[in-house]
């Protein structure tokens, strides 16, 4: 499970706030590995999860109620297609990696109106192995005004090397702020 530093009644109502904005400007990410029923509810538990609970609770609401398709359909490199169970992690790693990048998008949006110019990098979820990529951003000092961008957008997000799949990493602010 994350231990977000800075999520607390502020920073849980700029994520309800980055929400809102992603939802008008279809910044929203519905992974394909939803069902129509998922697709339906994620809004929903998304904003729930930020005003209310974390990343553990949305991924449980997303097994409990059944929001994920058991099966997918790729593509192999000549053309032909095959079908594979989704992984049984799918949930915690949306759940993770979506809560995560709201938790950091309204973090950002507290930092601007607080006047803090840069997110310090940290390891926000205990892992075994770390990948050596994502700990060599812990401890770095971020701009605000470049990471906000990158998380807003939801194409940009996904090769974010803040919200990559399963890294355990986040913002907070510097300094124990």
């Amino acid at each position: 499970m994350f231990e977000f530093a800075n999520l607390d009644d502020k920073t849980r109502s700029y994520m309800l706030r980055a929400i809102e904005d992603a939802e008008r400007a279809d910044q929203i990410n519905y992974s394909t590995r939803l069902n129509a029923k998922g697709k339906e509810q994620w809004l929903g538990l998304l904003e729930q999860a930020a005003r209310e609970h974390n990343e553990h609770w949305l991924a449980y609401e997303l097994e409990a109620n059944r929001l994920i398709k058991g099966f997918e359909v790729s593509e192999r490199p000549l053309g032909s297609y095959s079908i594979r169970h989704v992984p049984h992690t799918a949930a915690q790693t949306m759940a993770e990696g979506q809560f995560n990048r709201f938790y950091m998008l309204g973090l950002c949006k507290r930092a601007r109106d607080e006047g803090i110019k840069q997110l310090e990098v940290y390891r926000a979820k205990q892992s075994a192995k770390p990948r050596p990529e994502s700990e060599a951003l812990v401890g770095l000092r971020l701009p605000v005004e470049i990471v906000e961008p990158q998380l807003r957008d939801d194409a940009a997000s996904q090769k974010s090397l803040l919200i990559q799949p399963n890294s355990g990493i986040s913002l907070r602010f510097p300094d124990g702020k």
